[in-house]
């Protein structure tokens, strides 16, 4: 087990020649690391993590949390490998969130869209891009998370922005800039790592709109495929994605059956935002994790429901 324990308290000042004056606090607490598990050669490990904005209790009582890992990592040794395919598999609230923040919440920032001619014409306000079942939001005015902040650092106060809803694309995020170039509301998501650092557009809280369906009903409408969990690792490259998950279970029947390993999820955003099919009631924030871009580092916070999804690529054996 390798685990590292932060805590950082940061005191923002920001004046303007508006005439704006803010002083803020931001506070962010966490742990993290991995677990590994060996038997002869073969190697498996997992990830865990906690934390927030709210101080040092929220990391209180996570003994039976670290319990749980540890038996997944151990159970881990004895899973197979999956059989690569295309599957229906229901994603966990990690994996999911891990979606809506890398495939889904870079291309809501102006910036990043702003310059890709045909990436602009996708991400018009009005289009449809996913199922109907599909809302996604980023909120950094929830307490305590990751994301959590009043001010961006020009000084303009945060607001919740529906970015997606119903499948339809019904928001952006900004900054002073690129909201007069959009001719649309500014949003206050123009942030900087610190002082030594111009701010650029990040998201705050970014997850899927949580519906109506247990798990448990989710399992009976996929009856056959994948429950894969939480995320390790990935990349993107333009509207194309890949991530891998730490483990899953096959499911027969509605039923979660034999756990698998080694497992790699490729798609194209668009197409997966319309294959959709179901979200969960479920809604969970991750407690860990940031955001890098253009060379910076900030804490940011994603997370879903479960979700439903048809015809997922998923690499193996």
């Amino acid at each position: 087990t390798n685990m590292r324990y932060f805590e950082v308290t940061r005191e923002k000042y920001f004046l303007s020649s508006e005439g704006t004056e803010i002083h803020e606090d931001l506070i962010t607490t966490g742990i993290g690391g991995g677990i590994t598990s060996k038997d002869g050669n073969l190697v498996q490990n997992v990830r865990i993590g906690a934390g927030g904005s709210d101080g040092f209790y929220t990391l209180r009582d996570l003994d039976g949390k670290f319990e749980e890992r540890t038996k997944i990592v151990i159970d881990l040794l004895k899973a197979e490998p999956v059989k690569a395919g295309s599957y229906n598999c229901i994603l966990n609230q990690g994996l999911a969130g891990v979606f809506a923040h890398e495939a889904f919440g870079h291309f809501s920032e102006a910036d990043i869209v702003e310059s890709l001619p045909a990436m602009r014409i996708k991400m018009q306000i009005g289009n449809k891009l996913g199922s109907d079942v599909l809302s996604i939001t980023d909120n950094a005015t929830l307490p305590n998370q990751l994301g959590f902040y009043k001010y961006d650092d020009e000084g303009v106060a945060v607001r919740k922005v529906n970015l997606l809803r119903n499948g339809v694309l019904t928001g952006r995020l900004h900054s002073r800039r690129t909201a007069e170039e959009f001719d649309e509301p500014i949003s206050g998501h123009c942030v900087a790592e610190d002082f030594r650092y111009a701010p650029i557009i990040r998201m705050g809280t970014i997850f899927i709109e949580p519906q109506e369906k247990t798990l448990e009903q989710l399992m009976a409408e996929l009856v056959d495929g994948l429950y894969i969990l939480d995320p390790k690792g990935g990349q993107t490259s333009g509207e194309n994605f890949t991530f891998g998950a730490q483990y899953g279970y096959l499911v027969k029947n509605g039923k979660k059956d034999r756990m698998i390993r080694d497992i790699n999820i490729s798609g194209n955003l668009y197409k997966t935002l319309m294959d959709i099919t179901a979200v969960g009631n479920d809604l969970k924030l991750g407690k860990t994790g940031g955001c890098g871009k253009g060379q910076t580092n900030i804490r940011s916070c994603h997370g879903a429901p479960h979700i439903l999804v048809k015809n997922v690529v998923i690499g193996g054996v």
